[in-house]
């Protein structure tokens, strides 16, 4: 294949040194003997010849549409005219000599030398042999592998043309990993190609009982195994596999006899002790109540193993009580916990895989957690409710007493929080604002006002001493007074000064 590509490389390069510009079409053919195989060589001026080289034949064709079929190969001229600027060929009947490089040349009127296109034409030869495969063997003397030992494993699939395509599987997954770059050799003879790879694998317990696989694929062999496959079956001996948690049966019904079954993976096979509350039972053997029965494991397959413990009949407390299993073998050791409930298996979780489940659980949390930060953000005025709340002086009033000297000032400050909406309303002018402060004022403490303002006066003419007021508002007016915010640069201030009673003298 390599020296085909460089006569098209060398085709291509002269044709870059021509005049006039050949397309072919196909660029390449694989056909079987006795198919037929088509080449179009198309130019964009009229043509005076066409003169086609096929492999295996002495001479090249001359062809037009006028001659018919040229012997020994039958070829006719294929296109739509040389004044259309088409030389073809079309064979009925390929044989295998015709494999190789096709060539059309051409001949045009207004150019001193002749063009030339090719195509690659592929006579399809089965490999002479089915895939041959090549293992590594164990170090185990019983020819199983250990859990974690690596193999080399070599398919070699032998004189083929073109070369065959190599896909290797594990049982029935395709293997993708750990291969090396197939290799392809050619017998120069007789044009074939034989193609060989390598594959290095760390054995893994889920390989056991499984067989490797070789598969070649070629247009000729079809997919017949015993023409395409090489197999060698793998042999891992591990320990007895962990549960992911423990075992939990559903479905037994108090009084009558219930079944507790446990599948473990282990090669070989494992010897199996249950533990009843303090009494230890092997396999085929009875509790000293008769109560409780195990029986011998079964093979299930691929180095997995169910054992079995019968309750006879199961009462309140078997509900209530833990069962465990311990499964030991040549390699390792492993303990196993089971509970039973009376209850019927909920539905959902029966349908529903491990990886669902704990889907659904991530997502219930991730919920929560957003919740949480929502929450904690409005408390705090944090993130997008920052400005949510707002601080409204509602009173501040400086008074000085007369007797002892320096003023005594008050603060009230209360907090309200402003729901978003108002952040985004429109604040009307400045006099409108004024007039509905001093409304909500005049309606919700008018009286409470004029009845304070009075008693003052009232003591004040009396002679009384009056050192400081303040006017306190009951809850129900904090409640009924709207809130108001005003913008920090529009503040209005009043001030109502009442003299003491010095001073009222002295003003007389």
């Amino acid at each position: 294949m390599e020296r085909v590509g460089v006569v098209l490389l060398l085709v291509a390069s002269l044709q870059g040194l021509l005049a006039v510009h050949v397309e072919v079409f196909p660029a390449e053919s694989v056909v079987s003997v006795g198919q037929n195989v088509s080449m179009l060589c198309r130019v964009s001026v009229p043509i005076q010849y066409c003169r086609i080289v096929v492999p295996g034949l002495e001479a090249p064709l001359n062809l037009n549409p006028v001659r018919g079929p040229t012997p020994p190969s039958n070829a006719v001229y294929l296109g739509d005219g040389l004044e259309k600027g088409h030389c073809g060929v079309s064979i009925p009947s390929v044989e295998d000599k015709y494999n190789g490089v096709f060539k059309c040349t051409v001949g045009v009127a207004t150019e001193a030398h002749e063009s030339e296109g090719a195509m690659v034409v592929v006579v399809a030869r089965a490999p002479k042999v089915p895939p041959v495969m090549e293992l590594t063997r164990p170090r185990d003397p019983q020819d199983s592998y250990q859990e974690g030992e690596r193999f080399l494993a070599t398919c070699e699939v032998p004189e083929g043309r073109p070369a065959a395509n190599i896909t290797w599987f594990i049982g029935d997954d395709p293997v993708t990993e750990d291969l090396a770059r197939p290799e392809i050799f050619e017998n120069r003879k007789d044009n074939l190609f034989s193609i060989r790879q390598n594959l290095t694998r760390e054995v893994r317990w889920s390989d056991n009982g499984k067989e490797l696989r070789c598969v070649a694929s070629h247009p000729i062999i079809g997919m017949d195994p015993a023409r395409t496959t090489a197999r060698k079956r793998i042999n891992v001996k591990f320990a007895p596999k962990p549960a992911p948690g423990d075992l939990e049966q559903f479905g037994f019904i108090e009084g009558e006899e219930g079944l507790i079954a446990v599948r473990i993976k282990a090669n070989p096979k494992p010897s199996f002790l249950w533990t009843v509350g303090r009494e230890n039972i092997d396999e085929g053997s009875l509790d000293t109540t008769g109560h409780f029965e195990v029986g011998f494991a079964e093979p299930k397959g691929y180095g997995e193993w169910e054992t079995k413990l019968h309750i006879r009949p199961v009462t309140k407390d078997d509900v209530e009580r833990e069962y465990r299993v311990q499964a030991t073998n040549t390699i390792g050791q492993q303990d196993y916990v089971v509970r039973i409930s009376t209850s019927s298996q909920p539905r959902a979780m029966a349908e529903m895989g491990a990886g669902a489940i704990v889907g659904i659980v991530i997502a219930v949390l991730l919920v929560l957690l957003i919740i949480f930060i929502v929450v904690f953000a409005r408390a705090t005025g944090r993130w997008c409710f920052a400005g949510g709340a707002a601080t409204l002086r509602t009173g501040e009033t400086d008074t000085e007493s007369a007797d002892q000297g320096p003023a005594q000032k008050k603060n009230i400050k209360k907090k309200a929080k402003l729901p978003l909406t108002s952040m985004f309303k429109k604040a009307k002018d400045k006099v409108a604002g004024d007039t509905e402060i001093l409304k909500a004022a005049v309606v919700t403490e008018e009286k409470d006002v004029e009845k304070a303002a009075q008693q003052v006066a009232q003591d004040v003419e009396k002679g009384k001493e009056c050192v400081y007021a303040e006017l306190t508002h009951s809850q129900a007016a904090e409640r009924a007074r709207p809130v108001v915010v005003r913008p920090e640069d529009d503040k209005t201030e009043y001030a109502e000064i009442v003299h003491t009673k010095d001073e009222k003298k002295s003003d007389k």
